[in-house]
């Protein structure tokens, strides 16, 4: 998902669920734009891209430009290979040669206008999904996928959960650490909007493995988006890319199951 698209959702969220019935527009300030970087490797096979944009005003159409002209550089610091992107499109940034490797550290690297923005992350051990199933009655008008797995103890795990439906990636996302599941059998309920997901369905969730930096980005991004109630004030998810950009990079692993709701 766009990053930008966070960053705004607190901000919808009120527009749109207010009763009033007249429209008004409030004087939000437009800050300068802003350079987002989105980049993954993960241990599915590749080619793995790098985003670039720019941020754009609250008013502007939903069209974020993308930054091209970029020279983008991937580093597998434990295999000591490294990979010079070729932008395929206009500001996706496409691998050659990297192999995503769990164990192994992965630096990025990105030139944009002479200022240079780097970012280190190293691919977890793989954590596999048994199954996916089902919850028809935890929360009225939804039906909300569980997921089931063993966390490993040897080690502390974060994770990431995405969704599709009928081949579509939903919107919502859901991040956890295994703090208090460490090395237990879990069957945790996914979030999920009202009508998301319906019977006949195709579903299919994935298992995503990230180390912390990742963790805390995508954490702190989906409060904002999706429990911003929580949140005192509105709030931008800190990168883990340095260098004065908004988004972030991951090196991470991926487990996938699908089921056809009945």
């Amino acid at each position: 998902m766009k990053i930008q698209t966070l960053l705004i959702a607190l901000f919808l969220f009120t527009l749109f669920c207010t009763s009033c019935q007249k429209v008004i527009t409030p004087p939000l300030s437009n800050g300068a734009a802003q350079l987002v970087i989105e980049g993954t490797v993960s241990d599915t096979s590749g080619p793995y891209h790098v985003n670039i944009s720019k941020t754009i005003s609250f008013y502007a159409d939903n069209t974020y430009p993308n930054v091209s002209g970029a020279s983008v550089t991937i580093t597998d610091e434990t295999a000591g290979v490294n990979d010079l992107l070729s932008e395929t499109s206009a500001g996706i940034y496409t691998t050659h040669t990297i192999i995503g490797t769990p164990g192994h550290t992965y630096q990025l690297q990105v030139v944009v206008n002479g200022q240079t923005y780097n970012s280190v992350s190293t691919m977890p051990l793989p954590v596999s999904l048994d199954s996916i199933s089902f919850d028809y009655t935890a929360v009225k008008n939804m039906i909300q996928p569980t997921v089931h797995y063993r966390d490993p103890a040897a080690f502390v795990n974060y994770y990431k959960y995405n969704i599709w439906v009928n081949g579509v990636k939903l919107r919502r996302f859901q991040t956890d650490e295994d703090r208090l599941m460490n090395g237990r059998y879990i069957s945790e309920d996914l979030s999920t909007d009202t009508g998301a997901i319906r019977k006949n369905n195709l579903v299919l969730v994935s298992l995503v493995g990230v180390d912390k930096g990742a963790y805390n980005f995508l954490m702190e991004a989906a409060n904002i988006a999706f429990y911003n109630d929580q949140l005192s004030s509105p709030a931008t998810p800190a990168s883990n890319i340095f260098g004065g950009c908004m988004g972030y990079f991951s090196a991470q692993t991926v487990s996938s199951k699908s089921s056809i709701v009945k």
